[in-house]
């Protein structure tokens, strides 16, 4: 399946959110930067709101620590890609989350993977 990913955004925060990632629904990707100048993924997710929850992980009220310390510690990025079908969203994310492995997703999202290009 191909979908259309945002730009790589270098700077995860609120303002970066609010001025560029829509209030559709899409999957999304969150990046750290490696010493090495490099980025890894470390989340994987999926919303019907992208902007709501990009906004939520930046948040206080966040409650996954492993996103916490990232996003507190380190250079974070984003990318994203509207999809709006449930289906979609639910087997793209899987893919996703098999291909990365993203050590700050507490659990496997189960279900049948469906492939999709990916920027990185």
């Amino acid at each position: 399946m191909k979908i259309t990913w945002s730009s790589f955004h270098n700077t995860y925060n609120e303002a970066e959110v609010k001025a560029h990632v829509p209030r559709s629904s899409g999957v999304y990707l969150v990046w750290v930067k490696l010493k090495d100048g490099k980025w890894r993924c470390f989340y994987v997710g999926q919303a019907d709101e992208l902007q709501k929850r990009l906004l939520d992980h930046l948040s206080d009220s966040e409650t996954n620590e492993c996103i916490k310390k990232q996003l507190s510690q380190y250079i974070c990025g984003f990318e994203y890609a509207e999809v709006s079908r449930q289906s979609e969203r639910d087997g793209i994310e899987k893919y996703l989350y098999d291909h990365y492995k993203p050590e700050c997703n507490k659990a496997d999202p189960g279900g049948k993977p469906i492939e999709v290009n990916y920027s990185s």
